[in-house]
């Protein structure tokens, strides 16, 4: 096959066959990126705030089990504290360690024991309980009163009839 000879032109010829044919719509060229389209904008956002709300949860477990790793290592601090201290309580409650540091106070073990013996008396005085009398006169309120009371055990005192 034989080949064709290829045409060339001069930069000033070039310039006149591309625009020999003027196109019959002018295309719209705009600035920018690719536009998002109006219903998508929901989508977006909605996987925007799973995504948010991913991010805040899993913060949310890390500080937690950092929180829990702390609390955990004072809690072993505490209990070797705790048996610490309840070596040196029971160290101290010994009878031994009483009885020794009594001594080097310049106390002594009493020879005998001795016993005082006090009649008891009631440490606070109870007023008599008031007891519900039968009226004098003829109020009728009175009279239901001291009937009522009659009934639910209150008792008189000696020497007034109702």
């Amino acid at each position: 096959m034989p080949r064709k000879p290829h045409l060339q032109l001069p930069a000033d010829d070039l310039d006149r066959h591309v625009n020999d044919h003027p196109p019959a719509r002018r295309t719209r060229l705009r600035r920018g990126g690719p536009r998002t389209p109006l219903p998508l904008l929901p989508l977006i956002a909605a996987l925007a705030g799973v995504g948010v709300a991913y991010v805040s949860q899993s913060a949310h477990s890390t500080q937690a089990t950092y929180q829990a790793g702390n609390l955990a290592e004072q809690n072993q601090q505490l209990r070797g504290q705790n048996s610490q201290l309840a070596g040196d309580l029971a160290r101290l409650e010994s009878a031994e360690r009483i009885v020794a540091a009594a001594q080097t106070l310049g106390m002594r073990p009493a020879g005998h024991w001795s016993y005082v013996d006090v009649p008891l008396k009631p440490v606070v005085n109870m007023p008599a309980p008031l007891v519900a009398s039968a009226p004098a006169g003829g109020d009728p309120l009175q009279r239901f009163v001291a009937t009522v009371g009659g009934a639910l055990g209150v008792h008189q005192p000696r020497g007034v009839s109702p």
